[in-house]
C-alpha cells in the first residue's frame, strides 16, 4: 500500500486500515495545500464583565442583539468566551467570527467603546492582531518626538494697524484675501494663492468656508477639504472625504464634520458619509450612514386629495404625517402615510416632501456635544469620545425639528400636533437631561424657533387656527429668568420672519403681504410702571415702533446691533435701506443692480452688497458689473469692484471678545475721545493716498514731458532732410500758410418784449 506512514499516523487509523488493506498499490494519498491560518474575519471583544456560569447565556444574549445589527446571520456558536474552571469566572473577553473581513471592520466601528454598562465599555480589535500585539518587546522604548506643530495663531491678523477686516472672494479661476480698506481705496489682497500657481497645483477646487472664529480657511477639493492658516496661509492639514458637499466647524475649532450626498460614485461608501475629524491630528473620530428621510416612520408633507360634500370634484389638501411605508421601482411609486389616526395609501412620490434634516449634525455653544435629529428622538453625541450621551438618546415624541442654544448647552425641540395631541414646546439643560420649560399648544401649526445670538431669548411662532379664523402667534421665552416666563403677541397677518438683535434684547418681525410687508420692532427690556411687591420693576415685551408697507424681504442686523439693512431682493437689482433703530431715522437707501447677496463684516462697520452667481453656472458668460461694493454703516459708499464671474464673498470672522459689559459701556462713554483719535489718523492715511496720487501724476507728467522734447530734438535734427525730400517745402514755415478767418452767427433764441 502506497504512502501508508502517512496513514498511521492519522487519529483515526485504526477505524480505516481495514478498509486501507483493500486498497491496491496504484492508489496515491491526496496532496493537501499548505495550512495558512487566515483569522481576519474574527474580531477580539475585550472589557467584558467576568461572570459566573450561570449569567453567560443573558451576557450571549446581549452580544447577539448587538453584533446581530453588524450582521444578520450570526448565530451563538459564531461566539467564543472562555471560561477559567479554576475561579468559576470567565476571562472577561470573547471571540466572534464573521463572515468577510468588511463585516469584522464594520463591528469593530460600531461597537468601539459600546458601553452595556457604567465599567465596561468595549475594547474591539482583529483576532489577527493577537500577532501583531505578541511581537512587542517587553522593553519599553519611547518614541521620537515629532516636531512641533504650532496652532495658527489666530489673532495675528487683528493687530492690524488700521484695524481693517479681511475677506476672501472666489472669482472665475482664482481665490483671493483682501483687506478691506476704509479710506476708499480698493481692497488690498493679502495671498491669492501665489504659492500654490508657482508649484503648478490648484489652491481651490470649489467653494472656501472659514472656521467661526476665523483661525482657518477651508477650501473644497474633489478629494476632499485642505485647512489653510497663520499670516502666510500654510497649510495645515488634509481631510480625505472625496466629493465633499457640506463642512461644518465646531464653534471651539477642534473638531469639524464632513458630508457627502453624492451617491452615484463606485468610490462612494455608505459608512463614510458623515465623517466627525479632529482638526489638529486629522484622525476620523467617527462616521455616519446617510438617513433617508423619506424612509419609514419619518415625517413628511403630502398633497391628498378628498372628497367634500357638496362639491363633485375632489379638494386638495396640505397634511403632515408618518411614513408607513413605500413601493414602487425607477418608474415610480407610492406611499402610503399615516395622519393621526387616519391613514392615506397610493399617494404618489412627487406629491411627497421631506420636512425633517437627520442627516444634519448640530454642534452645541461650546463644541462639546454634536447632536442628531432621528424618529422620535434627539441623539446627542459627548466630544471627544463622540459616544451617546449617558449612553442612550433623548426620547422626543413627534419631534420635528430642534435648535441649540448659541450661548449655553440646553436644547429647545418643536413637536408638531398629532391627532388629538398637542403640540410641544420643550427646553432641555444638558448634560444634566432637565427640563428648563415645557409648553403644551392646541390647534398650532407650523412651529418655529429662533435664538437671541446671546441665548437670552427663544421666539417660536406658530400658526393657530380655531374654526374658521386664523392668527399667527409669537412665544417669547426669557430663558435665563426664573422659571422661564413667556410671554405672548398674536398677529392678523402672516409672520415672514422673525430676527434677533445680535448681543441685544430688540427683534424684527416682518408681518403682512409679502410685496409691502410691516416691519415691527419690539424690545424686551421694556419697563413696566407699576413695581412689584419687591419695588422692582418688571421688563416686558413692548412695541417700539412699526414701518408700514416697506420694501423688504429680508431683515439683516448689524453684529453691533442698532442698525439694520431692511433689504428687498427684486429679480434684476438688491436695494436696501439702512436704519437706525435706536432713533428710527433712516440712514440711506442704496441700490446694486443685479445684487443678490449682502453681507455685514464682523465689527458692524462694513456692508457689502454682492453679485453672486453659482459655482455650477462657472462656464456661462461673465456680466459686465459682476462684483461687489462695500458701503459704511451709514451708507457711504467706500468703493466698486468689479469682478467676473463672483462664486463666493465672505467677511473673515473675529473670535469673540474678552471685554466684560462694563468694560464696553466704558469705551462707549469715551467714544469720542477716541474718535478724535481715528480721524486724526484717517486724515493721514488720506493724506499718503493724495500725496501718492499727486507723485503718481508728477512722474506720468515727467514721462510725457520728456518723451515730448526727445521727439522735438530728434525732429529737428531731421529737418534739413525732410525739406530736401518734399523739395524746399518747409512744413514748419508759417509763411507756407494762408489763415482765413470766418465768422457765422446763429441765433439761438429770440424773445420778443415789448416796453412801454
Amino acid at each position: 500500500m502506497a504512502d501508508e506512514d502517512y496513514y498511521k499516523q492519522l487519529e483515526d487509523f485504526d477505524d480505516i486500515k481495514e478498509y486501507l488493506l483493500e486498497l491496491t498499490d496504484e492508489f496515491v494519498a491526496p496532496e493537501f495545500p499548505p495550512f495558512s491560518p487566515d483569522f481576519s474575519t474574527a474580531i477580539i471583544v475585550d472589557n467584558l464583565p467576568n461572570i459566573g456560569l450561570e449569567k453567560i447565556p443573558k451576557l450571549m444574549q446581549v452580544l447577539m442583539k448587538i453584533y446581530g445589527q453588524v450582521s444578520e446571520g450570526i448565530q451563538e456558536s459564531d461566539i467564543y468566551m472562555p471560561f477559567n474552571e479554576a475561579t468559576a469566572l470567565t476571562h472577561g473577553f470573547c471571540s466572534i467570527k464573521f463572515t468577510s473581513n468588511e463585516l469584522a471592520e464594520s463591528a469593530i466601528k460600531i461597537t468601539q467603546g459600546f458601553a452595556i454598562d457604567k465599567k465596561h465599555s468595549f475594547k474591539v480589535s482583529l483576532y489577527s492582531d493577537l500577532d501583531k500585539y505578541s511581537s512587542i518587546s517587553d522593553e519599553y522604548v519611547p518614541p521620537e518626538a515629532g516636531d512641533f506643530k504650532p496652532r495658527p495663531d489666530p489673532t495675528s491678523w487683528l493687530t492690524d494697524s488700521q484695524c481693517r477686516d479681511q475677506f476672501t472672494i472666489r472669482y472665475g479661476h482664482e481665490t483671493e484675501i483682501s483687506w478691506a480698506n476704509h479710506t476708499g481705496e480698493d481692497p488690498s489682497v493679502v495671498y491669492a494663492g501665489e504659492r500654490e500657481k508657482a508649484g503648478g497645483k490648484v489652491w481651490c477646487e470649489s467653494y472656501v468656508s472659514w472656521s467661526p472664529q476665523g483661525t482657518y480657511l477651508a477650501t473644497f477639493h474633489t478629494q476632499g477639504i485642505k485647512l489653510w492658516g497663520s499670516n502666510e496661509f500654510e497649510s495645515q492639514g488634509r481631510f480625505m472625504h472625496s466629493d465633499v458637499a457640506l463642512m461644518d466647524f465646531s464653534p471651539c475649532e477642534s473638531y469639524m464634520v464632513t458630508y457627502r450626498y453624492a451617491t452615484n460614485n463606485s468610490s462612494f461608501n455608505p459608512d463614510e458619509a458623515i465623517i466627525v475629524w479632529d482638526v489638529r491630528t486629522g484622525a476620523k473620530i467617527r462616521t455616519f450612514k446617510l438617513k433617508n428621510p423619506l424612509d419609514e416612520n419619518f415625517q413628511v408633507q403630502a398633497v391628498v386629495y378628498e372628497e367634500k360634500a357638496g362639491k363633485k370634484e375632489k379638494v386638495e389638501r396640505v397634511m403632515r404625517g408618518r411614513v408607513v411605508k413605500y413601493e414602487g421601482d425607477s418608474n415610480g411609486g407610492s406611499f402610503e402615510i399615516l395622519e393621526g389616526n387616519v391613514t392615506h395609501k397610493d399617494i404618489a412620490s412627487d406629491l411627497v416632501k421631506a420636512v425633517q434634516e437627520p442627516n444634519r449634525l448640530k454642534w452645541s455653544a461650546d463644541g462639546k456635544y454634536l447632536a442628531r435629529l432621528g424618529c422620535d428622538i434627539i441623539q446627542v453625541y459627548e466630544l471627544p469620545s463622540m459616544t451617546l450621551l449617558d449612553k442612550k438618546s433623548i426620547a422626543a415624541k413627534d419631534v420635528l425639528d430642534f435648535t441649540w442654544s448659541p450661548r449655553s448647552n440646553m436644547i429647545s425641540y418643536w413637536s408638531p400636533a398629532v391627532g388629538n395631541h398637542p403640540a410641544l414646546i420643550n427646553i432641555i439643560k444638558l448634560p444634566e437631561r432637565l427640563d428648563i420649560c415645557s409648553r403644551k399648544l392646541f390647534d398650532v401649526s407650523d412651529g418655529r424657533m429662533v435664538w437671541q445670538n446671546d441665548g437670552d431669548f427663544l421666539c417660536v411662532y406658530m400658526t393657530k387656527i380655531q374654526g374658521k379664523k386664523k392668527t399667527y402667534v409669537l412665544m417669547f421665552f426669557r430663558v435665563l429668568e426664573t422659571e422661564v416666563p413667556v410671554e405672548q403677541l398674536e398677529l392678523s397677518e402672516p409672520i415672514l420672519s422673525v430676527t434677533w438683535e445680535p448681543s441685544g434684547d430688540r427683534v424684527a418681525i416682518v408681518h403682512g403681504e409679502i410685496r409691502t410687508p410691516t416691519v415691527s420692532f419690539y424690545s424686551m427690556s421694556g419697563v413696566t410702571t407699576k413695581a412689584s411687591a419687591t419695588g422692582i420693576k418688571k421688563r416686558e415685551f413692548t412695541q417700539l415702533f412699526a414701518l408700514n408697507g416697506v420694501q423688504c424681504n429680508d431683515v439683516i442686523w448689524s453684529p453691533a446691533g442698532g442698525v439694520v439693512a431692511l433689504t428687498y431682493y427684486a429679480p434684476d437689482s438688491c436695494v436696501f435701506e439702512l436704519h437706525d433703530v435706536e432713533n428710527n431715522v433712516s440712514l440711506a437707501t442704496r441700490r446694486h443692480d443685479r445684487g443678490n447677496k449682502l453681507v455685514w463684516d464682523p465689527t458692524g462697520r462694513y456692508i457689502a452688497s454682492c453679485t453672486i452667481i453659482p459655482l455650477r453656472n462657472a462656464n456661462a458668460r461673465g456680466q459686465t458689473d459682476d462684483g461687489f461694493n462695500l458701503y459704511t454703516f451709514q451708507g457711504t459708499p467706500l468703493c466698486q469692484v468689479k469682478k467676473d464671474k463672483l462664486f463666493q464673498f465672505n467677511w473673515r470672522p473675529r473670535p469673540k471678545d474678552l471685554l466684560l459689559p462694563e468694560e464696553k459701556k466704558r469705551v462707549i462713554k469715551n467714544l469720542k475721545k477716541y474718535e478724535k483719535v481715528f480721524d486724526k489718523e484717517d486724515r493721514f492715511r488720506k493724506q499718503e493716498l493724495h500725496a501718492e496720487v499727486m507723485a503718481t501724476r508728477h512722474n506720468m507728467a515727467s514721462e510725457f514731458m520728456a518723451r515730448l522734447n526727445r521727439n522735438i530734438a530728434g525732429n529737428a535734427l531731421l529737418k534739413k532732410r525732410r525739406v530736401e525730400i518734399r523739395n524746399g517745402y518747409d512744413s514748419d514755415d508759417d509763411r507756407n500758410y494762408n489763415v482765413d478767418v470766418q465768422v457765422e452767427e446763429i441765433i439761438v433764441s429770440a424773445k420778443e418784449q415789448i416796453i412801454q
